[in-house]
């Protein structure tokens, strides 16, 4: 399925290696974060919580992902 003139849909990012491509730029890391993953079977204890490292990569054009953090030590 093509793209109508005038769309307003966003390129789509290539991976290529362990670099992301957006607008034909390498992204560049803008920040990481430890983001926790609810369940959904209420409140559960913190320390049964699921905790994933996460990096925010940014495109010259102001768009932005963010992507599990594969380089980040284990949490103890």
């Amino acid at each position: 399925m093509g793209s109508q003139p005038g769309s307003r849909r966003a390129p789509d990012v290539l991976v290529r290696g362990s670099h992301y491509i957006h607008c034909g730029q390498v992204m560049a890391a803008s920040g990481a974060e430890m983001r926790s993953i609810h369940g959904t079977y209420g409140n559960l204890p913190d320390t049964l919580g699921v905790y994933l490292a996460t990096r925010v990569l940014r495109c010259e054009c102001g768009f932005q992902i963010e992507i599990p953090d594969q380089d980040s030590p284990d949490p103890v």
